[in-house]
Order: structure tokens, then C-alpha cells, then sequence
């Protein structure tokens, strides 16, 4: 995948379950350097699209919104909606920990 002129760099994306920390597959991420922001490739949710992009950054923890893309009946571009957020700190060693879609497992950007 290409942005104009740039390469996008691939992450992996996991379910964890915040009781046990076990890891299972959830699909991949791609960085766009042009926007910085994260495209989410979610196994579970085929054909929809997700973006994930810092929103603020303060004493060492960085704050991201998750949003997805809303499309029209005939499939053209809506609009984005804010669907979760998530937190990247020395805790999350440098990953990014999203709260979205299920209390019983946490999405994970590993960023390191």
C-alpha cells in the first residue's frame, strides 16, 4: 500500500483479554505519514474502515480516537464517526491499547 510518495509501514493489530492478557489475531494497521493517522484492517469487521489518530499528548501518555467510516446507501463517502479511544504510555510499552467494540477484549496497535 502507497501514499503518494511514501511507503505506509505495517503494524499488527491483537485482541486481548484484559483479565488473562492472552493475544489473538484481530488484522493488521497501516501508517499514512501524509495524514498520520492509522488505517485499521479489523479481521472481524470485513469491508468497513477504521482510522485511529493521536488526538493529544500529555506527561508521556498519548490519547488517539478511533473513527469509522459512515457511507451512504449507494457506498460513497458520509462522513467519519468517533466509535473509541485509546492510550499509547510507558504502561502499553509504547503500544496503543483501544477501547472499542467489546468490555471483554482490548484492541492493540503494537507499535514496538
Amino acid at each position: 500500500m502507497e501514499t503518494k510518495n511514501n511507503k505506509s509501514e505495517t503494524y499488527y493489530l491483537a485482541w486481548m483479554n484484559p483479565r488473562d492478557k492472552k493475544l489473538r489475531d484481530a488484522g493488521v494497521a497501516f501508517y499514512n505519514s501524509e495524514y498520520g493517522e492509522y488505517l485499521l484492517k479489523v479481521d472481524e469487521d470485513q469491508g468497513k474502515q477504521y482510522y485511529l489518530k493521536p488526538v493529544n499528548s500529555l506527561d508521556g501518555k498519548t490519547c488517539f480516537r478511533m473513527e469509522m467510516v459512515l457511507k451512504r446507501s449507494n457506498g460513497t463517502f458520509l462522513k467519519r464517526q468517533s466509535i473509541g479511544d485509546g492510550y499509547s504510555s510507558i504502561i502499553t510499552n509504547g503500544n496503543v491499547h483501544i477501547n472499542y467494540g467489546s468490555k471483554y477484549a482490548t484492541l492493540v496497535l503494537f507499535l514496538k
